[in-house]
């Protein structure tokens, strides 16, 4: 990323997601519950960390290859999360759920998506400044 304001936008939405992750908690009680404790933290975080992947893939590799790679690395992991919850073995949760790979996708598009609307007119500002 050759332009700053991309990498704070990045961290923002990290620090954001961190602390609506911590706010909302396994504890959540209030509007929406079902699907804020069940689904939104499965959207927010693969969006996340495939915005976080961009950061330091770019630094080595071309814009396309990064954001290949990074889609591909965020919603295999999710996927692989699933398949060892359906297997019982707790990580990172014990409930196997198919509707979770269907958010990991969705978080995985919205971090594209904000990386082709957002991050990319940060990064051509950047060029032609």
């Amino acid at each position: 990323m050759k332009n700053k304001k991309s990498i704070y936008l990045i961290v923002s939405i990290s620090l954001f997601v961190g602390l609506l992750h911590f706010v909302l908690g396994p504890d959540y009680q209030g509007i929406f519950r079902d699907f804020i404790r069940g689904y939104l933290i499965d959207i927010l975080l693969p969006m996340n960390l495939y915005l976080l992947l961009q950061i330091s893939l770019r630094k080595n590799l071309s814009v396309t290859k990064s954001r290949i790679i990074g889609a591909v690395f965020t919603f295999g992991f999710g996927v692989l999360v699933e398949i060892i919850q359906f297997n019982e073995i707790e990580l990172f949760g014990s409930t196997y759920d198919p509707w979770d790979i269907v958010m990991y996708g969705i978080g995985t598009g919205l971090g594209i998506l904000i990386d082709l609307t957002l991050i990319n007119k940060l990064e051509k500002q950047w060029h032609e400044g």
